[in-house]
């Protein structure tokens, strides 16, 4: 089990770090934004501790994302404004806002409807706080050799081996928000940063609040979908679900850009 989970999460985190070094760190932010880090933590919670449990804890997933926004703004203001140890002072913060988020959540008991819609408010709010960040493009690529893909993979490992074994431990709400950790995000966000820069990895962070509503979608699906048709059929739903969102939010903004602008 923990060699499946670091598998799926080594070859997510893997192809999305290629996706922002290949396509750009916009490309992979947006991509970030889809439920990778979210299904395999949702799925072997299901595997784990059963469908009706992840079932259940798929709503509050919902609503942990918003402590996964929480964390990507501290991580911005605190590595914009931090020169030396920047990544561990934002990853600290960033960390310590994600949790805190989560057990002023966890405090409030809010019913699972309230939580989506803290999280469909959050979302565009957030965006809105980010459209100022420049987008950065990577021009040096580094070369994919194999201490560079062991180290990539080691960070992405130990997160969701971490979060997906903190759900045998509380409730399925509190695993729910759990859950919502951005485990392959964060991991890209990291290897950027590392690798590149803080500019590349503040393009990543303004870029991600623009896929998480295919990660609202995919948690929704998997509430209704895993106690009727199991983990297996119902991670395929969900996947698809998901999928048609990301694939409309393209299209909208391939229409949008493409609209001519009328002349006075």
């Amino acid at each position: 089990m923990i060699l499946l989970k670091i598998t799926a999460t080594i070859l997510i985190v893997t192809g999305l770090s290629i996706i922002a070094e290949r396509v750009s760190p916009r490309a992979a932010g947006i991509l970030s934004g889809y439920p990778a880090g979210s299904a395999i933590a949702l799925f072997f919670i299901g595997l784990e501790q059963g469908a009706g449990f992840a079932g259940r804890g798929a709503p509050y997933n919902v609503a942990g994302i918003t402590a996964t926004l929480v964390l990507l703004l501290i991580y911005y203001l605190v590595s914009a404004r931090v020169s030396r140890f920047t990544i561990a002072a934002a990853s600290a913060a960033g960390i310590a806002g994600f949790f805190g988020t989560i057990g002023l959540l966890n405090a409030l008991r809010l019913p699972p409807w309230a939580g989506v819609a803290l999280t469909t408010a959050a979302i565009p709010g957030f965006h809105f706080l980010f459209r100022a960040i420049p987008d950065s493009q990577i021009t040096n690529r580094v070369q994919l050799a194999p201490q560079v893909l062991l180290f990539r993979a080691a960070i992405s490992a130990l997160i969701i081996v971490t979060v997906t074994g903190a759900a045998q431990l509380v409730g399925s709400s509190q695993a729910g928000l759990f859950s919502a950790f951005p485990a392959t995000a964060y991991p890209l966000l990291l290897i950027v940063h590392l690798t590149y820069g803080t500019h590349q990895a503040h393009t990543v962070i303004k870029n991600m609040p623009q896929g998480l509503g295919s990660l609202v979608v995919y948690s929704l699906t998997v509430a209704f979908s895993y106690p009727q048709v199991g983990i297996y059929w119902g991670t395929l739903v969900s996947f698809a679900a998901a999928t048609v969102y990301l694939l409309g939010l393209a299209a909208a903004r391939q229409f949008r850009f493409a609209r001519p602008v009328n002349s006075q």
